[in-house]
């Protein structure tokens, strides 16, 4: 009796030779499987010099996950058997789900009404959701845009986590396509996955905003420590700030929230109200129109009473108009950040223009217009298209030839937006937005204004998502007056 052959993927004395050798005497049997049965078999496995550099370096990669946590991941084995087969588009599918998944239960353990209170502020799609549930409707850019937003990812991480996304949905088998990815790359999508996502912990200020949100509805927050807590919470990220004011607003205009909950929020929200930036107070001035017009007048008499606590009266709209326009304006960014976008932004850009009023854009509306517009304009350089929905051009170009000196200066403090400068580092965005930049200086004449339009245009190629951080560029600021 002839002794069965048999081979090991990883020997014990394993050496990049061996591997290939034993990835090849697997490969054989599947490419005759094929062939036999008249299917194709060109480009569909990967390469077998790729699949040996993720097999060689797979054990050490995975030491970031803890020993106990890997005999559990049913998803680590199906990415192994799909890459040691050659199905890397397969691997990533199932390695974007667990990333997707341990997100979500990051969020779940974090504090899911403040998640989904900032979620209403990035897309109207998102209002009354509540459960963890409902975390399957947010889409995963959104996801993790919330998650850095919050602080359980930094800026860096996110942006790491959504390239992972956009080989997801590029050059995995979860759409079609005919695109690669090699050994190495496969190693770092892991690396970043695990490190950041699947084991990700938040870190201590992050903690104190989740015990601060916990303490507003379910404790007694003494009148004399609130002064003390906002200027604490000052310390924080601006957009931290801007969420968490919008968070209290949501729990006070509640009309099933206790009235204690609501004594917190009349004795805290004067002292975080000062550290809130101007969008968000006129977007919750916007909201009493909103009631208005759909006849909650609880909400509605909420919203009035929250604007008197903080002296915010100045910031109310009686109309829905602005409110009408930033749910069109987050329709629409929410459409840009989503697969296939360059088909599908042109319906809101119009809907946009049949709601912009003749003359001017409404306060509340203003820096989301500036730059959601802008960042439509600039695409992000994906796909035949160059990220643009050539239908939508022509109502973007409308839009930016209305912008006024006040939009200028709008569009030069989007480059400290972690959103705005997400694509400015490829180069077909770069470019754009150095062209609208350019166009941007026929607007106003300026001195200082031009000056800091001209630090853009003439900086770095390709780099344009660090001009913020250039002490030359803050510089250039001083000088000119924020309305």
């Amino acid at each position: 009796m002839e002794k069965e052959n048999s081979f090991e993927i990883l020997p014990s004395d394993y050496s990049p030779a061996k591997i290939d050798n034993s990835i090849a005497a697997l490969n054989q049997p599947l490419a005759n499987m094929l062939t036999r049965i008249g299917l194709p078999t060109e480009n569909v496995l990967s390469p077998i010099e790729e699949r040996r550099k993720v097999i060689f370096a797979l054990e050490s990669t995975l030491e970031i996950l803890p020993y106990e946590e890997r005999t559990k991941a049913l998803y680590l084995s199906k990415f192994t058997i799909a890459v040691t087969v050659g199905l890397f588009d397969g691997a990533l599918t199932f390695l974007w789900d667990e990333t997707i998944k341990a997100v979500r239960n990051l969020v779940s353990k974090f504090d899911l009404q403040h998640f989904f209170y900032i979620a209403e502020t990035l897309s109207p799609r998102y209002k009354n959701l509540h459960l963890v549930e409902d975390l399957e409707a947010i889409s995963e850019h959104d996801l993790l845009e919330i998650c850095r937003r919050i602080g359980l990812i930094n800026d860096v991480n996110f942006k790491r986590l959504e390239h992972v996304n956009y080989l997801r949905n590029h050059a995995s088998s979860a759409h079609p396509n005919e695109n690669e990815i090699t050994g190495i790359e496969m190693l770092s999508l892991l690396e970043h996955c695990l490190k950041h996502a699947i084991t990700a912990v938040p870190d201590h200020s992050v903690i104190q905003i989740k015990v601060l949100l916990e303490n507003v509805r379910i404790g007694t927050i003494p009148s004399d420590d609130c002064e003390i807590i906002g200027q604490d919470l000052a310390k924080q990220p601006q957009e931290r700030i801007d969420d968490f004011v919008f968070s209290m607003f949501g729990l006070f205009s509640d009309p099933r929230q206790k009235q204690s909950v609501k004594t917190n929020i009349e004795n805290l929200a004067p002292h975080v109200w000062i550290s809130a930036t101007e969008e968000t107070k006129y977007s919750i001035g916007a909201k009493f129109g909103v009631y208005r017009k759909n006849g909650d007048t609880d909400r509605k008499e909420a919203t009035q009473k929250f604007l008197e606590l903080v002296n915010g009266l100045a910031y109310k709209e009686e109309d829905s108009l602005s409110a009408e326009l930033i749910e069109k304006l987050q329709n629409l960014r929410t459409v840009h950040f989503e697969w296939n976008n360059f088909y599908n932004e042109s319906p809101h850009a119009k809907s946009i223009a049949e709601s912009l009023p003749k003359g001017k854009i409404p306060n509340a509306a203003r820096k989301l217009f500036v730059k959601v517009i802008t960042i439509c304009f600039a695409g992000n350089g994906k796909g035949y298209r160059e990220g643009i929905d050539e239908n939508a051009v022509k109502y973007y170009k409308e839009f930016i030839e209305s912008f006024t000196m006040r939009e200028v200066i709008d569009f030069l403090y989007l480059f400290e937006d972690n959103e705005f400068v997400f694509d400015l580092d490829v180069s077909k965005p770069d470019v754009r937005i150095r062209k609208l930049t350019e166009y941007l200086k026929t607007k106003t004449t300026d001195v200082h204004i031009n000056k800091a339009l001209d630090f853009i245009i003439n900086f770095p190629k390709k780099s344009l998502n660090k001009v913020w951080n250039d002490s030359r560029y803050q510089e250039a600021l001083k000088y000119i007056k924020v309305s």
